[in-house]
């Protein structure tokens, strides 16, 4: 029996850069939207020394305050309607809605009074912006979140695609939401892979990553027999294991290798036009994917847009998944912002290129060996 063929029927995405379209031109263009801390109006970040630079999202009204990581996702949204009846609604994050919680847990480890207690034990839930889209939609699906460190956004389209084949859901929005917080920005910081500037993606003279704040949705059906050209069709979503470093992917990117090839299922890797990398600006992890993706995908050229967004951790998956849709969709491949001297034998460019594209992948890798990658097509 052949499987159920997929699409992402629509899409959108909050980062630094901006809205869907208006964000997608800044990264044509070859802006940043990383900015000084100090400058990013968040008024914590002013105790972050040590953190150069963060991408927050440009000051916006928020329909719903806080948690913030709710109302990123809500704005990425922007009155978005679904038909609630067996909508399944999945949240790829790291941090969840934390970020108000995170002042409160000191006052509980210093054992002082809690001055916010629903930020403690019930706005701080891993799986709160999950529960809060699905209430405010009216889904009648699923509801429920995924946290796989960096590989969430991915993962979760993996699982929408599951629920669809199984019966368990009619459609799937899948969103990634994470803002930014104390626990992820200096845990990074700690591990001594925050870069003194911006990031550099696959450049020789890269010193580390940016953390960035975004969120992002993809709306996963049924591909509609009828579905004419430009539709987008889900190709796949594969996920491996390196088992090789806590922290760091295996040098020769095999899981990851195991994971693309995943996802594409029969589709040929020389098909693939264009890879939207990890592409973290870590010497470890940029040198693995450097490795991997001239042989695996020779004929796909290598876009890496955490120079331009920050790492958006758990949401990074699906920010990077509709970026990809947009490159497809408009025949583009952008810039690698901070590139100035690429890493050898990989396919990446500090300027605009026109690329004909019908197959894309995009791929995200995360602590614990964890590898995964996303599969598209356009159709014709």
């Amino acid at each position: 029996m052949m499987a159920m063929r997929l699409q992402l029927s629509r899409w959108g995405a909050l980062t630094s850069l901006g809205d869907t379209e208006a964000g997608f031109a800044r990264l044509c263009e070859g802006a940043s939207g990383l900015v000084p801390a100090m400058g990013a109006e968040i008024a914590w970040l002013s105790a972050a020394e040590g953190v150069e630079r963060v991408g927050p999202v440009a000051p916006v009204r928020f329909a719903i305050e806080a948690p913030r990581g709710v109302g990123l996702a809500d704005a990425a949204l922007g009155g978005a309607i679904f038909d609630p009846e067996g909508l399944a609604v999945i949240v790829a994050t790291t941090a969840g809605a934390m970020v108000e919680g995170e002042p409160v847990v000191g006052e509980y480890v210093r054992g002082e009074p809690l001055s916010t207690p629903r930020a403690f034990f019930w706005d701080a839930r891993l799986h709160n912006v999950a529960d809060a889209l699905a209430e405010k939609l009216g889904a009648t699906g699923p509801a429920f979140a995924v946290s796989t460190a960096c590989t969430s956004g991915t993962v979760a389209v993996g699982i929408a695609a599951d629920l669809l084949r199984a019966g368990r859901a009619r459609r799937v929005l899948v969103v990634g939401s994470d803002a930014l917080c104390r626990s992820t920005l200096f845990g990074f910081r700690s591990l001594g892979i925050y870069a003194p500037e911006r990031c550099r993606p696959f450049d020789v003279a890269r010193q580390g990553m940016n953390i960035g704040e975004a969120a992002a949705w993809v709306l996963v059906e049924r591909l509609d027999a009828g579905a004419g050209p430009g539709a987008i069709e889900l190709l796949g979503v594969g996920v491996a294991t390196d088992a090789q470093h806590l922290t760091a992917p295996d040098p020769a990117g095999k899981g990851l290798g195991r994971a693309i090839r995943a996802a594409l299922g029969p589709v040929d890797p020389h098909e693939v036009d264009h890879v939207n990398a990890h592409g973290t600006g870590t010497q470890p992890n940029d040198a693995a994917e450097a490795t991997l993706l001239p042989g695996l995908l020779p004929n796909a050229l290598v876009s890496a847009t955490k120079g331009a967004t920050g790492h958006t951790l758990g949401a990074a998956g699906v920010v990077e998944l509709v970026l990809l849709i947009q490159c497809l969709r408009t025949g583009v491949v952008p810039p690698v912002v901070g590139l100035t001297q690429p890493i050898h034998g990989v396919a990446v460019s500090s300027v605009l290129r026109r690329h004909v594209q019908r197959v894309g992948v995009s791929t995200n890798l995360a602590f614990g060996g964890h590898n995964a990658a996303v599969a598209i097509r356009r159709l014709e």
